[in-house]
């Protein structure tokens, strides 16, 4: 092999000697042995399912085992973007031992309990309370919107662990155990017919002071990170290939307006503008413009989804949009502890497409609020006025019944 570090190299010969994996059993080896020679991510430290080598190496890492037959992680989004890279970031040696190998071999699955019902766009305003007693916390609070919530087994939890304090000063993320007592978690139902999204109701939930992630207080900080983390990753989950769109069109184009060719090749074009974005993203890891980078390629390819979308339904004409499964989605959902692969968005019938595509601007970060970093921390706008700056978030406006004092 050429082209990649010489650490790299040996590493991915010496796992390839371990494929065919034809047995549920060889695969979780082989998803171990990979983790243990540095090749789950490479730019993590030795021992820690890297080798600390660049990130961009881990693509041409993933598509040679790919080529090779390789199987893939059962990891989901949650747990083998957001987690990991917080894990390795700001998590204890005991953490990423405990949790890394784990979560790349399948054994843990994760969610995110971030947004709550007065806390969505405006994250800073979570009402979940954590009150520590001893060695552990007891936390109350309902969570919504949590991808996954239905078959995690452990949950990044940003809770409020000092209400006399600023909004942004006073939270601390911790690792919750969503299988404790205190945990319930209820799947809501999509317009798409499926229920990925779950609301949980916290009541008594235990988290031991060893799962905090970060120090008290930091949590406003970690959930940036962890945030600028969701939307790299979203950007990628998001796409949809353009050329469906075109053989669609070579298809059905001959009955439809003239005019909507137009739009046909103005999605082809953003898709090659989206691909040189995600380009420059790649060799930026790390920067100061990696976060700037993530918030322009998610509300690039949010938006360009949901127009491929729009546009697919109207080159298919009325039969886009009848003759959804919706019961057999709600079941399939509701049965399958099976994660959604990578490109699930990107298999999906464009009828479930369609309605799906809508959330796309929502989750991850609103695209509203990824405009505001654009303009802030891009473009050197003025920030938007703050009225509740350096104010205690006891002393904001009244909270809805049930919440947090």
């Amino acid at each position: 092999m050429t082209g990649l570090p010489a650490v790299v190299d040996r590493a991915l010969a010496e796992l390839v000697t371990r494929l065919p994996c034809e047995t549920p059993a060889a695969v979780e080896e082989f998803l171990g042995a990979q983790f243990d020679l540095g090749l789950s991510w490479v730019h993590f430290p030795p021992g820690h399912g890297g080798l600390g080598v660049p990130r961009d190496v881990q693509r041409e890492v993933d598509q040679r085992l790919r080529a090779a037959g390789a199987p893939e992680s059962p990891a989901n989004f949650v747990g083998r973007h957001q987690v990991a890279s917080t894990l390795a970031s700001l998590g204890t040696p005991a953490q990423r031992d405990r949790f890394l190998r784990r979560i790349f071999i399948g054994e843990d699955r994760w969610c995110q309990l971030f947004s709550e019902p007065g806390a969505g766009s405006d994250l800073a305003n979570v009402a979940a309370l954590a009150v520590r007693d001893g060695r552990r916390w007891v936390v109350n609070g309902q969570k919504v919107w949590t991808s996954g919530g239905r078959t995690a087994t452990f949950a990044l939890l940003l809770a409020r662990t000092d209400p006399a304090a600023h909004k942004h000063r006073g939270m601390t993320m911790f690792m919750l155990d969503m299988r404790d007592a205190g945990v319930r978690v209820r799947p809501l139902r999509q317009a798409d017919g499926g229920a990925r999204f779950s609301e949980v109701f916290l009541d008594d939930a235990s988290v031991d002071d060893d799962l905090r992630l970060g120090e008290v207080g930091d949590g406003w900080k970690v959930a940036l990170a962890v945030l600028g983390t969701e939307r790299e990753g979203a950007s990628d989950v998001f796409h949809r290939p353009v050329s469906e769109l075109v053989q669609l069109w070579r298809e059905h184009g001959a009955r439809r307006a003239p005019a909507l060719r137009d739009q046909v090749v103005r999605l082809w074009m953003q898709e090659r503008v989206i691909e040189l974005c995600t380009q420059r993203r790649r060799v930026a890891p790390g920067s100061p413009d990696a976060t700037r980078l993530a918030a322009i390629a998610k509300v690039l390819t949010s938006e360009h989804a949901q127009q491929l979308g729009e546009v697919g339904r109207q080159v298919l004409g009325p039969g886009a949009v009848v003759d959804a499964d919706y019961a057999g989605v709600l079941e399939h959902d509701l049965t399958s502890d099976v994660a959604p692969p990578p490109d699930q968005f990107a298999r999906m019938p464009l009828r479930r497409f369609l309605l799906r595509s809508r959330a796309m601007s929502i989750e991850g970060g609103t695209n509203e609020i990824s405009r505001n970093q654009i303009g802030e921390r891009v473009l050197g706008l003025p920030p938007d006025i703050r009225v509740d700056k350096n104010r205690p978030w006891r002393s904001e406006e009244p909270r809805p019944a049930g919440a947090a004092p």
